[in-house]
């Protein structure tokens, strides 16, 4: 049975927002909110989003300013919503199973380096290490407890990769914190490539885990004029530049954490 990840939200009762409420990002076709659940991790009430991942040229919203958070003197970062971030470190799930004949061990390894990148700017870990479990799916309704990365058929046209994002993201920036992140790769509608040196073409796994491993941690979408960003909103095949960070990606990380 194949794995379809639908992108359409069906929302069936109404998202109430507090006044406070720091909206994620501008441009409601890249992020968007799935409404409010209970975390019984944390035993919270905590808010979802979905942030998809467009290849250039799809969703183009012009003039797009990026989200909430950038300090004085760098318009190149952005959050989810300002000072939410992880309070714990908490380990992941990996189902490297794909339909491009990447190698196993290749998506495992390139996974891990992409938490690494952004870990190694900030003194305490974001994230954990790699756990045995089962990956059943992204968490579009609750969280369940699980970081699970996988691939599967995002079904909306132009959607490279979708994350989702749990946490509290309103109230005093203080009392703000993510709680789970679930990842997805389109590997139906886009050609993957682990190669070192990129393949035109294909996605660049690496490129593109690195950028959602940053909304993972909490980062969101600069302005459309920081396209060096690693954060930037959109990739193109063969595109490499966005496995490692920019220094407005640093900056941005730094502050947060």
């Amino acid at each position: 049975m194949n794995k379809i990840i639908s992108l359409i939200v069906t929302v069936a009762v109404a998202i109430s927002v507090a006044p406070a409420f720091a909206k994620p990002d501008v441009d409601h076709s890249v992020i968007v909110p799935l409404g409010e659940a209970f975390d019984r991790q944390t035993g919270k009430k905590v808010e979802g989003f979905k942030i998809i991942h467009y290849k250039r040229g799809y969703h183009h919203r012009p003039n797009h300013t990026g989200g909430p958070g950038g300090e004085a003197g760098s318009t190149c970062y952005a959050y989810l919503s300002k000072g939410a971030n992880w309070k714990l470190t908490e380990d992941y799930l990996v189902d490297s199973s794909n339909t491009q004949g990447l190698a196993s061990s290749s998506v495992h390894s390139l996974l891990s380096t992409a938490l690494e990148t952004w870990d190694s700017e900030v003194a305490a870990d974001i994230f954990g290490v790699e756990s045995i479990g089962v990956v059943d799916g992204a968490d579009f309704i609750a969280p369940d407890g699980k970081n699970e990365f996988l691939f599967a058929n995002v079904s909306d046209p132009g959607a490279i990769a979708v994350t989702i994002v749990w946490g509290i993201f309103s109230g005093p920036p203080f009392q703000r914190e993510l709680v789970e992140w679930d990842m997805v790769f389109d590997d139906v509608d886009f050609s993957w490539s682990v190669d070192a040196s990129g393949v035109a073409g294909k996605m660049d796994f690496l490129n593109i885990a690195v950028h959602e491993v940053g909304h993972a941690a909490g980062m969101g979408h600069p302005s459309d004029s920081c396209v060096e960003e690693t954060m930037f909103r959109f990739a193109s095949e063969g595109e490499i530049k966005k496995r490692d960070l920019n220094a407005g990606d640093i900056a941005g990380i730094k502050a947060l954490y």
